[in-house]
């Protein structure tokens, strides 16, 4: 953790993490704005036609590159910017925070890929238990929201070529991982430990604002426990490489199986069920000495967290 500033500096504690959720927040809106703004300028498209290709993904070339390009404008838009400015009215450096000079050593990326592979089924098995938790008309309304997101995913994830598969790996692998590690893990966690007596506190902290800012309470406990486990990686290993490396994995896994499921089908006919195959037991077996494993192997060493 950063040394204690908050004397100097009025934005590094909790103040600071109250102006970067809002100004995630504002941007959020801000950045709805750029749908009509990319449909027009690149396609044509008037802010109806738009609004319909958002609400109704259409699997075709237009709509599915409006809606990659969309989704990576509003990203940078609500991430990028807030990162960018609480970092700098912080008075941080980028590295001070992330600590990117840091040597990467092969074992722990070994472990890490292993870490990530594994939560895999078992992030799936969370969410899919969470489904079953009662919470009335609130459920009903997420449960339609979340079908629609899943729509969006699955026209994003329309995938042909190796070339889109770099697109997508970029744009919703590699960019979510490396900025969200250092908003979440990264900023948010320094600024907050300032406010803490106990560094456990910030860790869990940083996790509960990370799911909730997802929006989606089937999936909350999945990744405030995906947001714990980065929080001890990052502190453990003093870096925000590793636990960078592994939410990538994570988000990659599943677009780089999603290509191969289409290629599958198509050459075949047939059809292949992701959730038929992540809740067979025998996955679920597997998977839980394969992410304890990359765990053992990623922070057997004794490291000091990120001072």
């Amino acid at each position: 953790m950063l040394s204690q500033t908050a004397q100097t500096n009025p934005f590094r504690n909790l103040w600071g993490v109250a102006i970067l959720v809002f100004a995630i927040l504002v941007f959020s809106i801000v950045s709805a704005g750029c749908a009509p703004l990319i449909g027009k300028l690149f396609y044509g498209l008037s802010e109806k036609e738009c609004q319909s290709l958002l609400r109704h993904p259409e699997h075709t070339a237009i709509g599915i590159n409006f809606l990659r390009w969309t989704n990576l404008l509003q990203f940078l838009t609500y991430m990028a910017i807030p990162a960018v400015l609480i970092t700098l009215i912080s008075h941080y450096k980028f590295n001070e925070i992330g600590n990117y000079k840091q040597a990467i050593q092969s074992r722990k990326i070994i472990g890490t890929v292993c870490f990530a592979m594994g939560m895999i089924p078992l992030m799936a098995l969370i969410t899919s238990i969470s489904k079953y938790i009662p919470l009335g008309d609130f459920a009903a309304k997420f449960k339609q929201l979340d079908t629609q997101r899943q729509t969006m995913f699955e026209t994003l994830l329309t995938m042909k070529t190796y070339q889109e598969l770099a697109v997508c790996l970029f744009i919703l692998a590699c960019l979510p991982a490396f900025l969200e590690e250092y908003i979440f893990r990264g900023l948010l966690f320094n600024l907050a430990g300032n406010s803490f007596s106990k560094q456990r506190t910030a860790i869990f902290f940083q996790a509960t604002v990370f799911a909730a800012l997802h929006f989606s309470p089937f999936e909350f406990i999945g990744i405030f426990a995906m947001g714990v486990l980065f929080g001890i990686i990052s502190t453990k290993t003093g870096t925000l490489w590793y636990a960078s490396i592994a939410h990538f994995v994570f988000n990659a896994s599943t677009i780089i199986g999603q290509f191969y499921i289409l290629r599958y089908q198509e050459s075949t006919g047939k059809n292949f069920s992701v959730d038929a195959f992540l809740s067979r037991p025998e996955l679920y077996l597997s998977a839980i000495p394969l992410a304890f494993g990359g765990i053992y192997l990623l922070l057997r060493t004794k490291n000091h967290g990120i001072c």
